[in-house]
Order: structure tokens, then C-alpha cells, then sequence
């Protein structure tokens, strides 16, 4: 199981998506899935995945457009990491990014508001 679920919901932005991915690719801290929802593009979306030979990415495509909040819900319903990291499609992680907030949530006290829901 990896410590962190990378979820990034995509919808017809394949030209900043490669971006995105690399940005997590190059993560110092590399105990990590990526969860790609694609929303029902109809740009090159798929190809941008495709292009990346890394057996932690998943993805998914969605075969109606069904929104942001649906294209997250099922990155999480197909995320398999003890932790859960949204990334937006069109924003790029500086590369200490994931090391610093897995330190900060496992260094800290029980009071750090992190909420633990079991489904």
C-alpha cells in the first residue's frame, strides 16, 4: 500500500496535465500512487497518460462529463494510499512538497486536525 494517493481530477486540460504529473513524478518522497480521473475529455488527454511508463498511475476515464466533485470522488474510491493528496490539473508541487506534509502528519501530535474516515 503507498503512504499517499495523488488524485487529479482532468477535464480538457491535457496540455498542463503532463505538467502536473511530472511535478508529482519528481517528488523527493516517492512512496506514492497516481489516481488520474479523466472527466470525459476530448482532447489528448489519454495520450499525455500514456506517455508515462510509471506502474504507480492509474487512470480513469469517465465516459460523461460528471464534474469535479464526481472526478475526485472517484479518484478517492480508487485510491489505495494511507493518505490523500489532491492535486488540480493545471498546478504543479514544488518537489519537497509530499515529504514536508507526510513528516508534518506523522511528527505531530493527535490534536493536528486530520480526520480519518474508515468506508
Amino acid at each position: 500500500m503507498p503512504k499517499v494517493s495523488v488524485n487529479i481530477a482532468s477535464y480538457k486540460r491535457a496540455e498542463f496535465l503532463r505538467l502536473a504529473i511530472l511535478s508529482v513524478v519528481n517528488q523527493t518522497f516517492q512512496d506514492f500512487e497516481i489516481v488520474v480521473v479523466d472527466d470525459a475529455s476530448n482532447d489528448n488527454t489519454a495520450e499525455v497518460i500514456s506517455g508515462f511508463n510509471d506502474k504507480r498511475m492509474k487512470y480513469i476515464r469517465h465516459e460523461i462529463n460528471k464534474g469535479e466533485a464526481k472526478a475526485r470522488n472517484t479518484g478517492v474510491m480508487n485510491s489505495n494510499g494511507e493518505h490523500i493528496a489532491f492535486l488540480d490539473d493545471d498546478d504543479e508541487w514544488l518537489p519537497e512538497k509530499l515529504k514536508m506534509q507526510v513528516d508534518l502528519l506523522e511528527n505531530s501530535s493527535l490534536e493536528i486536525g486530520v480526520y480519518i474516515l474508515a468506508i
